[in-house]
């Protein structure tokens, strides 16, 4: 492998480090002091990989600050999440230490900052230019920036900054707007005049700031298992898009405090669930449960993701049921294939559920590494089989055990575009023989989908919305050969949608979206 030099310089920084890696961490740190704010120059800082967030990442380097008091390195990686612990001592060998998170999900480059204010002794200069800055004080433009002026005197004569993109003001406390993403330069240097008769004392202080349209939080909680925290699992997270819910993230952990963290993730609209692992010694006497304590994800509590929160705090639903009767549900679950004699692959740790007919999960189980699944020592009697896929509309196998039928043990689960579809070994095939994508998708308002039937037979079309609720409903009566249906649905609000075509003896669902 070829090591390229890169040399990267942003507003007057300069980085410079040997890499072949993909993704780049721009790591930047100013050491002041905590009387007047003063950068200190010339000191050490340590910079590691944290090891207990993901024990793959391994760094260490040795740094010392400029003349402004800063630190700076460039991390090349393969790695699409991580964490750096940055340390350093003050005057007196106290440790100060603080943890940063660098996430990849949204670009190949992440700026990452870490800032210490650390005692010292009475400095010699006693007015030193200082400043603090606030993003976005309106609340409108999240370019916008409001300077604060904090020097440590009432003798000022004047204030001079420089933004660092070519803009200047000479307000005390002025608000600039940065029209491009980037890291600038922030520049204040401020003239005392402590009476009329002295000389001006000139002082300034540089800070670097990262400028971006996006924001980036942190999204974490405790997820229980009865009274005491979950043993071993995982947390999903999962972003929602126009389109779809995408998988941004595993929290994988096993420590006693039963805590999951999401660092570095961008402002949006999220789902969090949480499930134990296969080796918990409670694996399948709790359900896979989202944040707020709901079973499935279409009952799930949206995470309007603006702010650094954690506690989005989960309590693993138990099982409902302790069930000793002799009937064995059993099956598998797989992914569409593009043949339609043939399976796809198969779906490995995929919760399954078994609904009462009041439609309330009883006892649970997952499938294994072939996909399959079993049941064991159900009651007899009538129940829904569902398979719960996060972004996946499921549609439930009915299943009824009596003592002539104690046992059904091919069911077969299809997790495809859109929903996952369920069936019986050996049923008849579809009332239809081509069922097209609705379209146009995404829609405005009117959509349509065609049906080429095998016979003439009543049809029932419906639209869910991604919570399950009825939206629309139409019965009709169709002719054998080419139909063409076609639906308004304007009113509806912007969002996701799913279509569901259902005759005699099976049914079928599309995914499409209203804008």
């Amino acid at each position: 492998m070829v090591l390229m030099s890169v040399l990267l310089i942003i507003s007057g920084i300069v980085f410079s480090q040997n890499t072949s890696e993909k993704n780049e961490i721009l790591l930047i740190g100013q050491v002041t002091n905590n009387l007047n704010g003063a950068p200190i120059k010339e000191h050490q800082v340590i910079v590691c990989s944290d090891s207990i967030y993901n024990p793959n990442f391994q760094y260490l380097k040795k740094l010392f600050t400029d003349s402004e008091g800063y630190f700076y390195d460039t991390i090349s990686t393969k790695l699409n999440k991580g964490g750096l612990v940055i340390y350093t001592q003050d005057y007196l060998n106290n440790h100060h230490d603080t943890t940063v998170h660098f996430r990849f999900n949204w670009g190949t480059e992440n700026v990452l900052f870490a800032n210490f204010i650390l005692p010292v002794e009475p400095p010699n200069i006693v007015y030193q230019a200082n400043f603090y800055y606030q993003r976005n004080p309106t609340g409108e433009n999240k370019m916008e920036y409001q300077f604060n002026d904090i020097t440590n005197s009432e003798d000022i004569i004047s204030w001079q900054w420089n933004f660092g993109d070519g803009h200047f003001s000479n307000e005390q406390n002025p608000i600039h707007i940065y029209t491009d993403p980037g890291v600038y330069r922030a520049k204040l240097i401020v003239l005392v005049q402590p009476n009329p008769d002295s000389i001006p004392l000139e002082s300034s202080l540089v800070k670097i700031l990262s400028i971006e349209d996006k924001s980036f939080y942190s999204i974490g909680g405790h997820v229980m298992a009865g009274y005491f925290p979950i043993d071993i699992g995982e947390a999903y997270l999962y972003k929602l898009d126009e389109q779809d819910y995408l998988l941004i993230d595993t929290a994988i952990f096993n420590d006693t405090l039963g805590y999951y963290l999401f660092p570095q993730v961008i402002e949006g609209n999220y789902i969090v669930k949480a499930d134990l692992h296969p080796t918990s010694v409670l694996f399948n006497q709790f359900m896979t449960t989202y944040y707020n304590n709901k079973p499935v994800w279409m009952e799930a509590d949206t995470i309007f993701h603006n702010a650094n929160y954690f506690q989005y705090n989960i309590d693993l639903l138990p099982v409902s049921s302790s069930m000793t009767g002799s009937g064995m549900i059993a099956g598998s679950i797989h992914y569409g294939s593009d043949s339609d004699d043939q399976k796809g692959q198969p779906a490995v740790n995929v919760e399954i559920l078994l609904f009462d007919e009041f439609n309330q999960p009883l006892i649970c189980c997952h499938s294994d590494i072939n996909g399959e699944f079993c049941l064991e020592n159900v009651t007899l009697d009538s129940y829904q089989v569902h398979a719960e896929v996060t972004g996946k509309y499921t549609y439930p196998v009915i299943v009824s055990l009596n003592n002539d039928n104690p046992e059904e043990g091919d069911i077969i689960l299809t997790i495809g575009s859109s929903a996952v579809n369920g069936d019986v070994f050996g049923v008849e095939e579809n009332d239809w023989s081509i069922l097209s994508n609705p379209y146009p998708n995404p829609t405005n308002g009117m959509i349509s989908v065609d049906l080429q039937l095998i016979e003439a037979n009543d049809f029932t079309i419906t639209v869910y919305n991604n919570t399950g609720q009825l939206m629309f409903q139409s019965t009709n009566n169709l002719s054998s050969g080419n139909n063409k249906l076609t639906f308004d649905l304007e009113k509806l609000p912007n969002g996701i949608y799913y279509l569901m075509v259902q005759g005699q003896k099976d049914q079928v669902s599309k995914r499409l979206i209203k804008r």
